[in-house]
């Protein structure tokens, strides 16, 4: 799979999937964007890295859940890169805990970052992908958006799932103009978003994977250039599940 002349925007790229998904595609060729919300430091050295392959890399902080921030996010990939052909929602957080203890203020928050931004990026990319007759949009769910899992938070699962189903629904409305829409959804992987469990809770839901590990953050990102490539021309709607087993579809 090879990214040359190609512009990238991932969001939530200072850490864990989006860093790796970005040092990814740099090595592939493509041009970077990077989004980042808090961690400026974090975005800094996957900027450096970038740099270092030789690749042209941008930095753009933005609360991806506000649309006029997105708005802006994407015309600076435009001026500063000229192009965007592919986008990777991957920006979100996660919040385990009791639905019962969960308050409309928590749910609100949930779905704005992990649903509506979402919506906010697809909005401001495709005009630029349908003027080119090309695309890729990569959005990151999560095995959780399937199962409903126990501890994972009514809010989060929710949110997943409903990128699931705008996924589906926007695939459907673009593919005609040469654009496909993918979901990537991962089941546990080595990033601080499973750092909440205990080693007593890690160890008895790593005993529940059938490959009896938790995944990579290489093995998401290699998916994820995968959907973006020129190979997964034929592939729209489809979600792929990485999980090691602990859902089959």
């Amino acid at each position: 799979m090879k990214f040359e002349g190609r512009a990238v925007l991932i969001t939530g790229a200072s850490r864990g999937i989006g860093k790796a998904t970005a040092r990814m595609f740099a090595r592939q060729g493509a041009a970077v964007a990077i989004n980042y919300h808090s961690n400026k430091a974090g975005a800094e050295e996957v900027a450096d890295q970038i740099c270092k392959l030789g690749r042209d890399c941008l930095l753009l902080p933005a609360d991806v859940s506000q649309m006029n921030q997105v708005e802006h996010m994407v015309d600076q990939v435009i001026k500063k890169l000229g192009r965007l052909d592919i986008l990777v929602n991957n920006a979100g957080i996660t919040e385990p805990k009791d639905f019962r203890d969960t308050s409309e203020q928590e749910w609100d928050r949930m779905l704005a970052i992990n649903l509506k931004s979402v919506f906010n990026c697809c909005k401001k990319a495709l005009p630029h992908m349908e003027k080119e007759g090309w695309g890729r949009i990569i959005n990151l769910s999560s095995i959780v958006g399937r199962t409903g899992a126990i501890g994972a938070g009514v809010h989060y699962c929710a949110a997943k799932a409903g990128i699931i189903g705008f996924s589906k629904a926007l695939a459907n409305q673009v593919a005609k103009d040469g654009i496909t829409v993918n979901v990537v959804a991962p089941g546990m992987i080595d990033t601080r978003m499973i750092s909440w469990r205990s080693s007593e809770l890690m160890h008895e839901h790593v005993s529940k994977i059938p490959c009896g590990r938790v995944g990579s953050i290489e093995e998401i990102a290699a998916a994820i250039c995968y959907l973006a490539s020129e190979e997964a021309g034929f592939v729209t709607g489809h979600t792929l599940d990485i999980n090691g087993g602990m859902y089959m579809n």
